[in-house]
């Protein structure tokens, strides 16, 4: 079955557990493959682990007992570490991660390409805090060309090409509106969120509606200054917390994940997989929230594409009644957090610490 079909039937938080411990279709069994890595490399446990990032417990633990890595980032340092071509990296991260692959249009996994074709060549100076370096450095000062509609295989194509730090700066140059992802488009959805938010405030008697009255953690002040005054548009985990912030719905998250250029959320991903089952929940117990979204933003956007959307959920939810059948949730990301914290997921540490 679908994984997306059997999260849409879990009931309880229960049967979310329950499918997540399943061990079929989640990835591939991670110990064999990094096995063959371990062993084809030569190195102990020490020196391949201080090669990837990794602590030398860790490498022995995946080795001899199984696990594996809990993040995207993970994935992508021991690719680093063994000096893989972009496209393992890729098919390493959907087969045993389960995540997407290196995407192009993405400005970090476009670093980390470059950086791993040059690793592959035997600079090994290129390495994963290189890609770090390169994306904060190459991208806080840059005004990228219009975009140019160019698809995501060639994009990738222009992408391997390119072999100097110059190249890959001009690179940025005439194809940065596709890497970021519509960002114009980005900021004015999320500007939109934010001003319903805003004018929440300000009826409600608590000032003048600033950014910082919306009380929301001292990071997304940083994130949202480096996407408009840089271009920098937020990584994932980030950009799903904002939008947990602003109070989005399942649709509306998969929306913002798109105008970033990034896959919708998957339900392949254990995490996101969770996320969708509490976006589920809201949906179906607290229709509200997503009727409340659609009038407020009916009331401040231009955008022909959210009008439309708003409209039509705006009718779809009065014509057929939609009434609450629990009592008022306090806000979309206080009931995120409660079924992250009730799960107890590794993998949710990094998100949850930005709720």
């Amino acid at each position: 079955m679908d994984r997306a079909v059997e999260v849409s039937r879990c009931e309880t938080v229960a049967d979310v557990l329950a499918l997540l411990e399943e061990r079929d279709g989640w990835a591939e069994p991670w110990q064999l493959f990094f096995a063959g890595l371990l062993d084809a490399s030569g190195l102990s446990y020490s020196r391949f682990a201080s090669r990837c990032g990794l602590s030398k417990n860790t490498v022995k633990r995946w080795r001899l007992q199984g696990g594996a890595p809990k993040s995207r980032d993970t994935y992508i340092r021991i690719g680093f570490g063994v000096a893989m071509p972009p496209k393992a990296v890729s098919d390493m991260l959907s087969r045993y991660g389960g995540y997407c692959g290196l995407n192009p249009r993405d400005p970090f996994d476009a670093c980390c390409v470059f950086c791993l074709q040059r690793r592959e060549q035997g600079e090994m100076r290129y390495d994963y805090a290189a890609a770090e370096a390169l994306y904060h450095r190459l991208l806080s000062d840059w005004s990228p060309d219009g975009p140019s509609g160019i698809t995501t295989t060639r994009l990738m194509a222009h992408l391997s090409a390119v072999d100097t730090e110059a190249e890959f700066a001009a690179f940025l140059q005439t194809f940065g509106a596709e890497l970021t992802g519509r960002k114009q488009k980005l900021e004015r959805y999320l500007e939109e969120y934010l001003t319903v938010h805003r004018l929440e405030v300000v009826r409600d008697g608590g000032g003048r509606g600033s950014l910082h009255s919306l009380g929301f953690p001292a990071w997304v002040e940083k994130q949202l200054s480096q996407l408009r005054c840089h271009g920098m548009v937020p990584r994932r985990r980030s950009l799903t917390a904002l939008g947990l912030h602003l109070n989005m719905t399942l649709e509306e998250l998969d929306v913002l994940l798109h105008y970033a250029g990034m896959d919708p959320l998957r339900a392949r991903d254990r995490l996101e997989c969770v996320l969708i089952y509490a976006l589920q929940q809201l949906a179906l117990t607290h229709p509200e929230l997503a009727l409340g979204n659609a009038t407020a933003l009916l009331a401040v956007t231009r955008d022909a594409a959210t009008r439309r959307r708003c409209t039509e959920l705006a009718q779809e939810y009065w014509q057929a009644g939609y009434r609450s059948e629990a009592e008022d949730v306090e806000s979309v990301v206080g009931y995120v957090r409660y079924v992250l914290e009730q799960l107890d997921l590794e993998e949710a540490d990094e998100l949850l610490h930005l709720l």
